[in-house]
């Protein structure tokens, strides 16, 4: 990085290098044969994966001397398109990304430091891409473009292209070197919520799995779902068992149909009301299973049982939040702060990343009830801001009553 620039250009054919053969590589064969397996490599192949992808994969990402991460990630991201697996990794993300982080100074708020992240685009971006560690394994985020004390862009680097293990960022994907990104802490921030390899190892099994049998549910719908109609004829002209043919198929949905005399339309119905229950709750069952994984309990997803049940998997969810929050905090504090700084922000020693301290309204409105039934008067900016309204005329000593501090302007 060239001191002066606000743009940082990572060195690699997949991210930001053009790549290409001049006349003197004609007869270069390893080079030909590099770039052409790379640029096929880097296109997204999209066919469905089986179990064998996830194990060849997790060989490839586990292969002691060379470890690849591209297998893995592929795998990722065909997994990722399941419904409910995106729900719930979207749902415990949230309950992260969606506090409101501010500054602080030796405990109290400070307006102006926390200008620097609040309502930014890269923070969110930094915040999202940091927890969804937890799930892809490590994510290296690049500070793409920035001006002193302003960052204007952040980035992913693509993660085909890291060996976590390594610290390394490939210059391809076929690379047997790279760029060492742990010496790179001002515009490279590593986030590594749970392992390298991520949550979605284990969820990968049970998707594919509830993928077959969504295929055979929709197989059986097929065979079984709509009624077999059979036409019987007299003649054996291959003419008229054609022409019937095409009447049964031109029928569709309809109620009714024109045949020749002699001809007898017998409708066959499937008898097994309940066969649908062998891919339905086999399905459920692999959802309960990925519900737990993800946020370690089910009834916030699916439907409780009882309360009691309900508070207790509420509770199991707001412990694993914790963790999660507390995990962004030592990042946020330990890599992306002291990375802001070398950036040229000026944020002093002592201030840290926090989570902003929100009041409970239930609780806390018993709480100032009593306070003002014993005659003290709470201040307006004070009610404004703590319950969200609007308030035109503070109450008065006559009508307060009672003892206490009356003037508003005192706390």
């Amino acid at each position: 990085m060239e001191k002066g620039k606000s743009t940082v250009n990572i060195a690699g054919n997949q991210i930001n290098k053009k790549v290409s053969l001049s006349a003197n590589d004609a007869k270069d064969i390893n080079k030909i044969t590099n770039l052409m397996v790379d640029v096929i490599r880097r296109q997204r192949r999209l066919w469905r994966k089986e179990i064998t992808d996830w194990t060849a994969a997790r060989y490839a990402k586990y292969n002691a001397e060379i470890p690849r991460n591209y297998p893995m990630q592929e795998l990722y991201d065909d997994i990722s398109l399941d419904g409910h697996l995106t729900g719930i990794t979207e749902n415990r993300t949230l309950r992260t990304t969606n506090k409101n982080y501010v500054f602080e100074v030796d405990g109290t708020t400070d307006d102006n430091l926390t200008e620097f992240i609040k309502d930014k685009e890269w923070f969110e971006t930094v915040k999202e891409e940091a927890h969804k560690s937890t799930y892809v394994g490590e994510n290296v985020i690049w500070v793409k473009e920035f001006e002193p004390g302003n960052i204007k862009q952040v980035d992913i680097i693509p993660r085909f292209l890291l060996v976590p293990e390594k610290k390394v960022i490939l210059y391809d994907i076929n690379a047997l070197t790279g760029i060492d990104y742990s010496i790179i802490d001002d515009i490279l921030w590593p986030a590594r919520f749970y392992s390298v390899v991520g949550l979605l190892e284990k969820a990968a099994v049970y998707t594919i799995l509830k993928r077959h049998s969504w295929g055979s549910w929709d197989e059986f719908e097929e065979l079984f779902g709509i009624p077999i109609r059979i036409a019987k004829i007299a003649s054996q002209s291959e003419t008229v068992k054609n022409e019937v043919a095409d009447w049964l198929e031109e029928m569709g949905s309809a109620p009714y149909g024109v045949f020749p005399i002699g001809t007898e339309v017998e409708i066959k119905e499937n008898s097994k009301t309940d066969s649908f229950n062998v891919f339905f709750q086999k399905i459920q069952a692999l959802d309960k299973e990925l519900s737990k994984l993800v946020l370690h309990q089910t009834m916030t997803t699916e439907n409780g049982a009882s309360k009691a049940q309900g508070n207790v998997h509420e509770n199991t969810l707001d412990e694993l939040i914790l963790s999660d929050e507390k995990k962004m905090l030592a990042y946020l504090n330990n890599r992306v702060v002291p990375g802001m700084r070398k950036l040229g922000y000026a944020i002093p020693d002592n201030a840290k990343i926090a989570v902003e301290k929100t009041k409970d309204q239930e609780k806390q409105i018993k709480i100032d009830g009593v306070l003002m039934t014993n005659g003290y008067i709470l201040k307006q900016h004070y009610l404004e801001s703590t319950y969200g309204v609007e308030i035109e005329a503070m109450p008065t000593p006559q009508t307060a009553g009672g003892k206490g501090n009356t003037d508003p302007k005192k706390p």
